[in-house]
C-alpha cells in the first residue's frame, strides 16, 4: 500500500524517490515467484486507468478520493476515510482478498491500520523516512516535519504487527528514538537492479559511458542524484566543490533531480542552490541536469568519478547503492543507513555531515589518485551484489511468513548479517 505516490510514476518529483522504485522493484520480484500483489494508491491523475498492469504481473489499483491531482500531506490525511472507503469497494468489486498488508510510508500505515482489522490480515509496516530524524537533521531552510505525520507515524509504529528496518541502523533508531520493541523489528535490506546498474568491462566503464552521453574524456565528474531539496545537503557539495576547482582541473558537479511538473518547494531549492553557485564562482563547474528515469541513470553513474551523497539525513540511500553497482565510488554523509553500504576507505568514504571541507578532502582522493578511484570502484561493485532484488524479496517473504505463522511468537527475522551489516 503506497497511498500517497504511485510506484509507477516518473521519478524526479517531489513525492517520487527511492520509495517508489522500492515498491516497483519488490512487488516485480514477488509477482514474477507467483505470488499476487496489488498495491493500492490514490488517484491523482486522471489520465491514468484506475487498473494497470505492470509487465512482471503485478496491479497498482488507484483509487478515487479527492480531486484527481497532487495533494499536500495534510490533504491527503483528511481524504483517508474517502481512500480507505474506496479501497474497500474496489477490493470488493475485484472479489479481491489478501493474506498479508505491507504500508509504505505513515499515510498509507494509518490507512492500513484500519484495513488491518476490517480484513482480519497481519500487516507490516514500513516507513522508509523517520520525522524524528529528519527534523533532527534538517537544513535551516527545511520545515520541520508536522505534529500530525509525528503523531501519526508513533501510532502506525506502535500498532503494526511487524515493523521493517532497512537496516541495522534503522533498527536501533526505532528502538532508542521511537521505543519499539527489538522483537517486533524485522530487518530488510533495500536492493538494486544489478541487471541494470552494473559497470562495464575494464577500463570502458568510463569511457563509453561518456561517449553515450555527450562528455569529455578529461572532465572530472562528481556526480549527484536524487530530489532537490535542503534536506539533502547540496549547499554542503557546492561548497565542497569551491573548494576543490583550483585542485582538480576540469572540474564539473553535474547534478541529476527535480520535479518533471511544477513544483514550488523544488523550484525555491533550485534558485537558492543557484544563487549560492553564483556566490561562488561556480556556474562553469555546476550543471543542474534535471529529473532523469531509472534507464537513464546507469550511463551517468559509469561516467561520474565519484558519486556524492551529502544528505543530511537518508534512511537507506538508493542512489549511493545504484552507484556502488555501476563500479563507481561514493563520498557520502555519515549518517543513516548510508553507514551501512558505504565502507569508509573500501568502496569511498564517509564524511561528517555539512562538512564541506572534509568532503572536498575526500572528493579529492578519489578524483586525484587514479589507483585509489580503481580500487574502491572495484570493491563498490562487489559490495552491491549483495543487494539484489531476489535477496530482498527473500527478506519480506520472511517477514510474511513470520506474521502468517499460526503460532507465532515476536521473534524479529534477522537478514543484516547476511549482508554484512
Amino acid at each position: 500500500m503506497s497511498v500517497h505516490t504511485s510506484p509507477l510514476a516518473a521519478l524526479g518529483g517531489r513525492d517520487t524517490g527511492g520509495m517508489n522504485v522500492y515498491i516497483r522493484q519488490l512487488a516485480r520480484e514477488l509477482a514474477a515467484r507467483g505470488t499476487h500483489v496489488d498495491v493500492f494508491t490514490r488517484l491523482s491523475d486522471p489520465n491514468i486507468p484506475r487498473i494497470q498492469h505492470d509487465v512482471s504481473g503485478f496491479r497498482v489499483l488507484s483509487v478515487p478520493a479527492g480531486p484527481e491531482q497532487a495533494v499536500t500531506r495534510e490533504e491527503l490525511h483528511e481524504l483517508l476515510p474517502r481512500v480507505i472507503a474506496s479501497i474497500e469497494d474496489l477490493a470488493r468489486a475485484e472479489d479481491a482478498t489478501y493474506d498479508v498488508l505491507h504500508s509504505h510510508y505513515w499515510l498509507s500505515g494509518l490507512a492500513a491500520r484500519q484495513l488491518t482489522n476490517l480484513w482480519q490480515v497481519p500487516w507490516a509496516h514500513m516507513s522508509h523516512t523517520l520525522a524524528l530524524l529528519k527534523d533532527e537533521h534538517r537544513g535551516p531552510f527545511q520545515q520541520p516535519e508536522t505534529a500530525l505525520r509525528r503523531e501519526g507515524e508513533d501510532a502506525v509504529l506502535r500498532s503494526a504487527d511487524g515493523v521493517v528496518a532497512s537496516n541495522e541502523i534503522e533498527r536501533r533508531e526505532l528502538v532508542d528514538r521511537y521505543g519499539l520493541a527489538p522483537s517486533r523489528i524485522h530487518v530488510a535490506p533495500c536492493g538494486v537492479d544489478l541487471g541494470l546498474f552494473c559497470p562495464e568491462s575494464g577500463l570502458e566503464n568510463h569511457a563509453t559511458a561518456r561517449q553515450r552521453i555527450g562528455r569529455n574524456s578529461d572532465e572530472r565528474i562528481v556526480l549527484y542524484v536524487g530530489r532537490i531539496e535542503p534536506l539533502k545537503g547540496l549547499d554542503t557539495l557546492l561548497a565542497a566543490s569551491a573548494l576543490l576547482r583550483d585542485r582538480v582541473p576540469g572540474l564539473k558537479l553535474l547534478i541529476a533531480g527535480g520535479s518533471h511538473t511544477s513544483d514550488e518547494p523544488t523550484e525555491r531549492e533550485l534558485a537558492r542552490l543557484n544563487a549560492i553557485a553564483g556566490s561562488l564562482g561556480l556556474h562553469d563547474v555546476v550543471e543542474f541536469l534535471g529529473p532523469k528515469s531509472q534507464a537513464e541513470l546507469p550511463d551517468l553513474y559509469r561516467a561520474a568519478d565519484v558519486c556524492a551523497v551529502p544528505s543530511r539525513y537518508e534512511s537507506f540511500g538508493m542512489a549511493a547503492l545504484e552507484s556502488l553497482a555501476c563500479g563507481t565510488p561514493v563520498v557520502a554523509s555519515r549518517t543513516g543507513g548510508l553507514q551501512s553500504t558505504v565502507r569508509d576507505g573500501r568502496n569511498g568514504y564517509l564524511a561528517p555531515i555539512g562538512d564541506e571541507h572534509v568532503f572536498a578532502e575526500r572528493l579529492a582522493s578519489v578524483l586525484c589518485e587514479s589507483r585509489l578511484a580503481r580500487r574502491l570502484g572495484e570493491e563498490a561493485a562487489r559490495t552491491a551484489l549483495r543487494y539484489s532484488w531476489q535477496r530482498v524479496a527473500d527478506a519480506n517473504l520472511g517477514v510474511y511468513h513470520n506474521l502468517l505463522a499460526p503460532d507465532r511468537t515476536e521473534v524479529p527475522l534477522e537478514v543484516g548479517a547476511d549482508l554484512g551489516m
